[in-house]
């Protein structure tokens, strides 16, 4: 007797509807693969349709790892459409794997599957994540050559892509090229020209989006200000503001108060400060940065106490920018104060190496070089920064000894120091008197580390060698210098020479020192001291008259602190 057709076939679709159903009860990977192992023994696997809702299950699932389950599967199943695939380059983007979602991508092109809009979007985002951008051309040659080139969503996400990876010129060649453009592809541009700064292109870009009959938006404004370096053009963004943006949003804010900051406008900045109806965290971080960036660190620090007052907790970057006005104030009580006010809000540094990095050159520029140290050795995932900052610290407490041990234990642990690091060591050999370790450093500096040696590595040199009393060496390492000494180097010497007394040595060099021309008042103190030690007072009375008529003035003069009750 034949089989009944009409009930085998109304079995297996009450057998796909029950698959179906579990795949949408899975709450974990255990689950899914029991419906997997299911799909197996009734043989729905190599049915598409059903294949296809078991792909998407592992591929949009937020556990780890099961985007590859997926993609294993499909790859023995055939017939699945272009959308299956789709998801699983989803899965890998969202499980932040761009390289497997470009291999996704060209398994497909293998095996002539389709490709379709959404599968050259997700590839294109892909590219975007990765560290290189030859992909990212190889994928713009295939968008063209598959006739997707005039697609406003792909285009948007390949002007994105050589955004991210600051390839400005194919970036507009992009967006040149575009059918249409709405105020997202504008402002996308305008942020990949802000990042780099170029200001002049910056404001031709908005000019033009301005001509193209759009209107920018607060995002385009914060853009805008991030770049802007002086005092007239951000007035002038800030004017344009006033007359075009309808309400200023706590972003906009914000980006004003960073950019009268960085002009020096403290003024400026405080009162849109006061003025904003809303201010979140950003804007009270932003505003004790203008006044410690500015060395206004007692409204700083009286700004921190009022943000404290009204319960709003800083963040890190908040931290970080009270931590270094505290740092510029060297204040040992108050860097207690600020380490104390970690601990009792839980404020966890040892999560954030930033924070710790932050707190041991704090401590380390306030005097308590042990706390510093402290730090430094609980800091569990030390960064460059970290080894350079306890260095520098150690070598500006004349620990020269203990900045070298700490030196070659970083060496040890596979960091390899930079120019800032020599130039701390020299500085701590320096002033601890090691001229050998000093001059040996410099050499591994250049024969082992392979570092061009900058202006302020060769008067570490100079400074060591004067500390030491080798005045003769240091005027013969000057002169075998393979670049021109500049006048901080030769300040430095002729120095040395004054506290020595050898007037003779300091008038074979002072010809050197001439022939750069004093260009501020210390060089003039600093000629005019060597020529009243050799009795030259003629002279000395022309540098002094002529310090007058310039009007010259010390910018730089030297100061000391004290801290009486705190």
């Amino acid at each position: 007797m034949p089989p009944n057709t009409n009930l085998l076939n109304s079995n297996i679709i009450k057998t796909v509807h029950l698959h179906q159903f579990l795949l949408q009860k899975c709450k974990d990977k255990y689950q899914l693969n029991q419906v997997h192992a299911l799909m197996i023994t009734t043989g729905l696997i190599h049915h598409p349709p059903s294949a296809s809702k078991l792909v998407a299950s592992f591929a949009s699932s937020a556990l780890s790892g099961t985007t590859s389950t997926a993609f294993s599967i499909a790859d023995q199943v055939k017939g699945l459409d272009s959308y299956t695939w789709n998801t699983i380059t989803r899965g890998y983007l969202e499980e932040n794997k761009p390289k497997e979602a470009i291999l996704v991508y060209s398994h497909m092109r293998k095996k002539a599957l389709k490709v379709d809009a959404h599968t050259l979007l997700f590839v294109t985002k892909a590219c975007g994540f990765m560290s290189r951008f030859f992909e990212a051309v190889q994928i713009h040659a295939q968008i063209c050559k598959l006739g997707f080139v005039s697609n406003f969503v792909i285009q948007t996400a390949l002007l994105n892509v050589y955004g991210s990876f600051d390839m400005l010129i194919d970036m507009q060649q992009v967006f040149d090229e575009m059918p249409e453009r709405d105020l997202v592809t504008w402002n996308s541009l305008v942020a990949a020209y802000a990042r780099q700064k170029y200001t002049f292109k910056l404001l031709d870009v908005l000019r033009r989006m301005i001509m193209d009959h759009l209107r920018p938006n607060g995002m385009t404004f914060v853009s805008i200000l991030n770049a802007l370096s002086t005092l007239r053009e951000g007035k002038m963004i800030h004017c344009y503001m006033i007359r075009n943006l309808a309400d200023f949003d706590v972003f906009a804010h914000n980006a004003l108060i960073c950019m009268y900051s960085k002009c020096g406008c403290v003024l400026h900045a405080r009162r849109i400060f006061q003025m904003m109806p809303i201010k979140n965290v950003v804007s009270w971080t932003s505003m004790i940065s203008a006044f410690s960036d500015n060395n206004h660190l007692k409204e700083a620090f009286a700004l921190f106490k009022k943000m404290e007052s009204k319960r709003i907790k800083p963040d890190e970057i908040a931290m970080l920018s009270v931590v270094s006005m505290c740092s510029k104030s060297g204040s040992f009580e108050l860097g207690e104060w600020i380490d104390h006010y970690v601990e009792k809000n839980d404020i966890a540094k040892e999560s954030s190496v930033y924070l710790a990095n932050a707190l041991l050159d704090m401590h380390a520029k306030c005097g308590n070089i042990n706390k510093a140290c402290q730090i430094f050795d609980e800091i569990q995932d030390k960064t460059l920064l970290s080894w350079t900052s306890i260095i520098h610290g150690l070598a500006m407490h004349g620990h020269g000894v203990s900045a070298l041990v700490r030196f070659c234990q970083m060496q040890i642990q596979g960091f390899k120091p930079d120019g800032v690091v020599f130039q701390s060591v020299l500085s701590a050999c320096s002033y601890a008197g090691l001229v050998d370790e000093g001059l040996k450093c410099f050499d591994s500096m250049v024969k082992d580390h392979h570092l061009e040696p900058e202006m302020e590595h060769y008067g570490g040199v100079v400074d060591l060698l004067c500390r030491a009393g080798l005045i003769n060496e240091a005027f013969e390492f000057i002169v075998k210098m393979p670049v021109k000494a500049d006048a901080i180097v030769w300040r430095i010497f002729l120095r040395a020479c004054q506290e020595q007394g050898d007037i003779n040595l300091a008038n074979q060099v002072m010809k050197h020192f001439d022939e750069l021309g004093p260009n501020s008042c210390e060089d003039y103190i600093v000629l005019s001291n060597l020529n009243a030690m050799a009795s030259n007072w003629d002279t000395v009375g022309q540098l002094r008259n002529k310090m007058k008529v310039c009007g010259m003035i010390n910018l730089h003069p030297g100061c000391s602190s004290i801290e009486i009750k705190s």
